[in-house]
């Protein structure tokens, strides 16, 4: 599993580095961001802790940041981008908490879930990737990331055929890096069906 999270890893700067290089003025127009996204959080629904223990499984429930649980339902199926809304929503240099997820998962409330429209959504993550948000981000105690707040965000809209050409590049990355994590994500369940039939 070391060795799959390294060779994403490698595939992601790959794919950040070549997004640099395409798009370098990306951040100096005046479209806007939201008028690229598909925003799926109105189908979020939040589980108790209490909830999830009722219903252990094998699905996804994912947070903010990360995987919090596993249950035996789902209510998302594809490729999707999570960007945290609330909580933990920078990193230490202002970039957004992001996840590149795909299959059946469950995301709760504190991550907007997103895909690209008329931009891939493999696009769409290399934007927010290289996109400091510390300017959109609001709350003294509890950081936030609003939807109006992320969709006013101003970048250079690439033209059609630049994207097409991107994309062709960047999707054989991306396949191979949903190949590996689904692998991780086989040998991650089978240790956890050993371990509850250990323990």
């Amino acid at each position: 599993m070391r060795i799959n999270r390294q060779l994403n890893a490698n595939l992601l700067n790959l794919a950040n580095t070549l997004f640099k290089h395409y798009f370098p003025d990306i951040n100096t127009g005046t479209d806007k961001i939201g008028d690229y996204i598909k925003n799926f959080d109105k189908l979020r629904k939040p589980l108790s802790k209490k909830q999830r223990s009722e219903i252990p499984g094998k699905y996804r429930y994912i947070g903010a940041t990360s995987v919090n649980d596993h249950i035996d339902k789902y209510n998302f199926d594809g490729i999707y981008l999570l960007l945290g809304e609330d909580g933990t929503v920078q990193d230490e240099y202002g970039f957004p908490i992001l996840q590149y997820t795909f299959g059946k998962f469950w995301p709760n409330n504190h991550a907007h879930v997103l895909q690209g429209k008329n931009v891939s959504t493999e696009w769409l993550y290399l934007y927010f990737s290289q996109r400091n948000i510390s300017g959109i981000v609001t709350g003294a105690v509890q950081k936030k990331v609003s939807q109006k707040n992320m969709n006013s965000l101003k970048f250079k809209l690439p033209d059609s055929q630049e994207l097409k050409k991107f994309d062709k590049i960047i999707q054989p990355l991306f396949s191979k890096i949903r190949s590996t994590k689904l692998e991780n994500y086989h040998l991650e369940e089978l240790k956890r069906v050993l371990l509850t039939k250990l323990f």
